[in-house]
């Protein structure tokens, strides 16, 4: 019997600023419920919370224009397909502004890649200058 091989995405969104802490709640327990049903493995999430735009986004229910928005990031493994399901959950949403999903690795083996330690975030590290130094 073969074994069922997935593939590792990372997907970003920006949710409105003034979304309610149950909005955002609900909006990740169905991110997280997608990722699930599809037989999926969550490897990481992060709140980045709110951050300024580089551009103003426009909502494409009210017509209004935010600076800033709420950043959430999700690293996971799933079938392929899956993506189709989330994105297509992300544009129901109101309170989404806009999302970005990223393929990072292809035919992987779950149990493999679960084993595997997470990638620490390098730190950029910035030399301190005493007043002797200058």
């Amino acid at each position: 019997m073969p074994v069922e091989r997935q593939r590792e995405y990372e997907t970003i969104y920006i949710l409105r600023p003034d979304t309610a802490e149950e909005d955002v709640a609900s909006i990740r327990e169905r991110v997280e419920g997608v990722i699930d049903n599809e037989g999926g493995h969550l490897l990481k999430f992060d709140d980045w919370g709110p951050r300024r735009l580089a551009y103003q986004i426009k909502d494409r229910t009210e017509g209004k224009r935010f600076e800033q928005g709420v950043y959430q990031y999700y690293r996971y493994l799933v079938p392929s397909g899956t993506v189709a399901e989330l994105e297509r959950n992300l544009k129901l949403r109101d309170a989404v502004l806009k999302f970005l999903t990223v393929k990072l690795d292809d035919d992987l083996i779950p149990e493999e890649r679960l084993a595997q330690p997470e990638e620490e975030e390098e730190e950029e590290i910035i030399p301190v200058m005493d007043d002797d130094d200058e």
